[in-house]
């Protein structure tokens, strides 16, 4: 099956959470994150380190706070309750540089209690 175009309110679902994930507010907020990562969430950071909700939830806590930015962002559906999200994250240095950039691609599931959560991310260093 080719993947679908998402609706217009997906996308805005979707990409609220992804700049919700960007905030310092919810990534050190460790219900804030168990609520928008699935229990089986994986992760393969910009470094290459690889991640499951557990590590990553406390490594979130203990990061510096500066909030991100999106854009490009596209939604694919995969099938009717998984979607495909794709964007650039723009991170400020915090010291007057370019900011960092990211490519991002993640997974997110529509669960039965009907809220979308966080089943697998990677984000790719490009400046």
């Amino acid at each position: 099956m080719a993947p679908m175009d998402a609706s217009p309110a997906l996308v805005e679902t979707l990409r609220r959470l992804e700049e919700e994930l960007l905030q310092p507010e919810v990534r050190h907020s460790r219900a804030a994150l168990e609520a928008r990562l699935a229990p089986d969430f994986v992760e393969i950071g910009a470094s290459g380190r690889t991640w499951d909700r557990p590590p990553i939830v406390a490594a979130l806590a203990d990061e510096e706070p500066a909030a991100g930015r999106v854009g490009g962002l596209a939604v694919r559906l995969l099938a009717t309750e998984i979607a495909l999200v794709t964007y650039r994250a723009a991170h400020d240095r915090g010291d007057g540089s370019p900011p960092s950039v990211t490519l991002r691609s993640s997974i997110w599931r529509r669960d039965p209690d009907g809220a979308w959560r966080m089943t697998f991310h990677q984000g790719t260093r490009v400046g």
